[in-house]
């Protein structure tokens, strides 16, 4: 009879879907705005891949300190961090770093900034996306 007055336990977690919002979470931090455009958020994901190109070819332009694994402390493992978030834009500004940084520059130290503030906002985006594949409020 006790056990009748218990609350019901929740469902437990459909582990299709959860690994389906992972792969777009996934697809959403590779391609920025991906995720979003699977979900047919087609102004988020139009808003999200315009951004982050957008300050990736200004923080690269700019000559912006592109950071790599080799970090030599916790800040140059931040900024890589900061910057892989940026997904396959990492390898474009990569790419567009052909005459390396120059921090020594105003231009350069904001460039370095544009940078870390795409990756960190294509991870928000990431993030996002796979929330509302799960089915949180989007």
């Amino acid at each position: 009879m006790a056990d009748e007055t218990l609350a019901p336990l929740a469902p437990p977690q459909d582990s299709r879907r959860e690994a389906i919002a992972f792969l777009i979470g996934a697809a959403g931090w590779l391609v920025p705005g991906l995720g979003h455009a699977i979900l047919k958020m087609w102004g988020r994901a139009a808003a999200c891949f315009l951004t982050v190109a957008l300050l990736v070819i200004l923080g690269a332009g700019m000559r912006g300190n592109v950071f790599n694994s080799n970090g030599n402390d916790a800040f140059d493992r931040l900024g890589y961090i900061a910057d892989l978030g940026a997904g396959s834009f990492y390898f474009v500004a990569r790419s567009l770093e052909t005459n390396g940084a120059d921090v020594s520059h105003a231009d350069g130290d904001y460039g370095t900034r544009f940078l870390a503030a795409a990756g960190v906002l294509n991870l928000l985006a990431a993030l996002h996306a796979y929330e509302a594949a799960r089915g949180r409020k989007a």
